[in-house]
């Protein structure tokens, strides 16, 4: 500010200097608005420049935050150099000596004479006369100096051109952009002034999508985000946004969330502004980024990798049917339990008409979730406003083409009976049965049943979709495949008797009768002759408890049931068929019945029987005549070999006294071979005879059997071939053979050690020796039990003979008597 005015100064110097005084004032005015009008010129154009220079590179907006922060550090400036420009410069108080200086300064012909008036009018110190008429004399000529002076003259007006003209030229620049190209200027108000986030005006827009899987769904991001499943390729759709240009190539820029990396690639073009890439067997989030043309996403898409919808167990809580007995029984309350089968794999089997309850537990929550077959869908949604909607929550059944033909609403209760109230539980009611039951239980009710019927065997595709959107890219596959309840398995064979019986037989059978879950009753059944209708004939020990497998017994000895043919007082000549029946005890879709294999016989004299036996009896004992000649065979094979092992151990002697001749090597080699053959045949032999042997012994079992079964055995019949064939060749199958093949083994073992095999050779010949002997005597039995058979034949035949004349006598004796009526006239 000025200093305070001074009686004792002209007021023509005070005016002067108060003139000067605003003019400098005026002139910082004018010089700060310019340079600060140019500061603002430049902040405009820097934020305008380093916007399009940004956009051009990115083909995205600055950041609010960077804009934002432009935009107050420009205000902060402005504040600054306003103050500093003007306003401490307009309030810096000027001194009247100052200004005095500088008017001289610029001045010269004042000659000092202002500033000297000026410092002694304001030194207060005491003036003589002299000083005051100094004074008064240079005030004087100031006054009459300073009247005419160019006070203009006093600035450098330069600085003020300048800034004037940088602002000016600024401000038409501002102007002309304004004018000429106000998007631009629009576009840098709603940027800078607005603080937008997508405030210029692009050509192209582009969107991103999702082509989700199951069915190529399109899915849009929300708030930028999708949630994609863990390990599922992941497919991004971009789309040209309506009513701007489409873009001829679409870069695809994608970011790992967790560091590990990400990509860029030019995405495929499916048509005219659509354009498509997939990222397979994505493990990690990622964050995407879109360029085509002057387009550039400016916040990504974030792709958020979640674990995907998949049932972590499945159990069935059966209840089978009564009749299997396969749930046990609570002891306090007497009620079935039921039993909890986990289902491993694809694939269960259970009994047809097993009634039970899905149980599925899935990883995450669930907020739909669809089981269907070919001819069932069931649909549960958790997530609804209203459960009772036919839309959501419903049953459906269908025809062989997929048509749904009979769709049934779920209510409230009945959802949440089946879905529990975190969406991770599912426990759903089913009953396996078969195609004839599903074709009337399905079709023909109006409400849910208890148990929804479940066709067996039919493909289970299950459907889930969890909070997240994600639903099961492939269905959850599952088959329960119905085990059908078969009839029981009947394996019997006849025990001691053949095709041929006699009127008081007793034919025995022995087997087994199996079932899968209990056989309920067993019997005979038989047909005589041409009968269409079996009979039943009870066992004597009938299956109790519904076991699962019978034995045919009599007793625990007794290991076979009997039927007795004299009851039913058959002729010689009829036919008899005879099985045996089983019956399990299904009472929903039984019971089943089966019978064994059906045994044919003929009724026979005792006479014919035996003449069949003896037929048998005579192969039996070719067959162990050829066994007995075999065996003899073998023992003068052997006894050839000792006369050989002798004849080598004497070359072998005469060798050790130094005597040699031409060919005993040769000879010993020949010997040497022909030991080692014979012990292979006789071993060979030996145990084939053994077997055959067998199969006689049993064979003459059986004969006995059918003798004894058919009630033709005598006391003397059974005496002989119990104590003259059986026991005799029953010592032959079980000591002799078995010794022998002992023998001849260490015979065998002895050459491979090349030791002398003589001591094992003669110990058989004197096994086989002995079993000869035993042979020999049975094959006498054998004879003389043929030479009886013999007779009973001949008896047969005398018998037949004697029917044969009595015929004919008869046959004569009524011609005879038609010849003399003839005679007699009498027809």
């Amino acid at each position: 500010m000025n200093e305070p005015s001074n009686s004792s100064i002209p007021h023509e110097i005070t005016n002067l200097l108060n003139r000067l005084s605003k003019k400098i004032r005026r002139y910082i005015l004018l010089e700060g608005t310019a340079r600060l009008l140019a500061v603002i010129g430049l902040i405009f154009w820097f934020s305008f420049i380093v916007d399009w220079v940004y956009f051009q590179l990115s083909h995205l907006e600055l950041p609010i935050w960077f804009r934002a922060s432009y935009i107050l550090i420009s205000l902060t400036t402005i504040l600054v150099l306003s103050g500093s420009f003007i306003f401490l410069r307009l309030m810096k108080r000027m001194k009247r000596k100052a200004l005095a200086l500088v008017l001289e300064k610029r001045f010269p012909e004042l000659n000092d004479r202002l500033a000297t008036a000026i410092e002694l009018n304001e030194d207060n110190r005491p003036q003589n006369a002299l000083t005051q008429a100094m004074l008064a004399r240079t005030v004087k000529e100031v006054v009459q100096g300073s009247q005419q002076l160019p006070l203009e003259d006093v600035f450098d007006k330069r600085p003020l051109r300048r800034a004037v003209f940088g602002a000016f030229a600024l401000f038409i620049s501002i102007l002309s952009l304004a004018v000429i190209n106000q998007p631009a200027m629009a576009r840098w108000a709603k940027g800078y002034l607005e603080l937008r986030s997508d405030y210029w005006n692009r050509e192209t827009g582009l969107i991103v999508k999702v082509i989700a899987q199951p069915g190529d769904r399109i899915k849009e991001f929300q708030d930028l985000s999708y949630k994609h499943g863990l390990g599922n390729d992941l497919t991004l759709l971009v789309e040209t946004v309506d009513s701007t240009k489409a873009p001829e190539r679409v870069q695809l820029t994608y970011r790992m969330q967790n560091g590990r990396g990400g990509g860029r690639t030019v995405m495929s073009r499916m048509g005219e502004g659509r354009f498509k890439h997939t990222i397979t067997d994505l493990l990690d989030g990622i964050q995407v980024w879109v360029t085509g043309n002057d387009f550039t996403n400016p916040e990504p898409y974030v792709v958020e990798v979640v674990e995907t919808p998949v049932l972590d167990q499945i159990q069935l809580d059966c209840y089978y049917p009564k009749y299997t007995g396969l749930n046990q029984v609570d002891s306090d309350t007497g009620k079935l339990l039921s039993d909890m089968q986990n289902v491993q794999g694809t694939q269960i089997a259970l009994p047809i008409n097993t009634n039970f309850n899905m149980i599925s537990t899935a990883n995450k929550p669930i907020i739909r979730y669809s089981f269907e077959t070919d001819q069932l869908k069931l649909q549960l949604e958790r997530k609804t406003s209203d459960p009772t909607n036919a839309l959501s929550n419903f049953l459906a059944w269908k025809n062989s083409d997929g048509t749904v033909i009979n769709q049934i609403a779920l209510n409230r209760s009945q959802v949440t009976q089946m879905i529990d109230s975190d969406g991770r539980h599912f426990r759903i009611p089913f009953a396996l049965i078969t195609e004839e039951k599903h074709e009337t239980s399905s079709l023909k009710t109006d409400s849910i049943p208890k148990y929804i019927p479940l066709l067996a065997d039919q493909p289970i595709r299950i459907y889930l979709e969890d909070e997240d959107g994600l639903l099961v890219t492939e269905p959850i596959r599952l088959s329960i495949n119905g085990i059908v309840d078969q009839a029981p398995k009947v394996d019997t064979q006849l025990k001691g008797i053949g095709k041929s019986v006699t009127r008081k037989a007793m034919i025995p059978l022995e087997g087994i009768i199996t079932d899968d879950y209990g056989i309920q009753s067993a019997h005979f059944d038989f047909l005589v002759d041409q009968e269409k209708d079996f009979r039943p004939r009870p066992f004597r020990k009938k299956p109790t408890g519904k076991p699962k497998e019978f034995t045919l017994q009599r007793s625990e000895k007794n290991r076979w049931e009997r039927f007795e043919v004299l009851p039913l007082d058959l002729k010689v000549g009829q036919k008899l068929s005879l099985t045996v029946k089983a019956k399990d005890a299904d009472n929903l879709s039984g019971p089943h019945q089966t019978h064994g294999e059906i045994y044919h016989f003929e009724i026979v004299t005792d006479e014919a029987l035996l003449s069949l036996l003896y037929s048998k009896e005579l192969n039996l004992r070719k067959r162990f005549e050829q066994i007995y000649k075999e065996v003899r065979q073998t023992r003068d094979d052997l006894s050839q070999r000792i006369e050989q092992l002798q004849h080598s151990q004497t070359i072998k002697e005469k060798q050790k006294q130094g005597q040699s001749a031409p060919g005993w090597q040769a000879t010993l080699v020949e010997i040497s071979n022909a030991v080692a053959t014979s012990a292979d045949r006789s071993l060979y032999g030996t145990r084939k005879n053994a077997t055959e042997t067998a199969s006689i012994v049993e064979s003459f079992h059986d004969i006995r059997a059918e003798l004894v079964n058919n009630g033709v055995a005598t006391t003397q019949i059974l005496s002989r071939i119990d104590d003259k064939i059986l026991q005799p060749l029953t010592i032959i199958h079980l000591q002799d053979f078995p010794d022998i093949d002992q023998q001849l083994g260490l015979f065998r073992l002895a050459i491979e050690k090349e030791d002398s095999p003589l001591q094992e050779i003669q110990t058989s010949i004197e096994l086989l020796d002995a079993m000869l002997v035993r042979m020999q005597n049975v094959l006498n039995e054998m004879q003389d039990l043929l030479e009886f058979h013999e007779a009973i034949e001949m008896l047969k035949n005398l018998i037949e003979k004697e029917k044969e004349l009595t015929e004919d006598t008869k046959k004569f004796r009524k011609n005879k008597l038609l010849d003399r009526l003839k005679g007699l006239g009498l027809d």
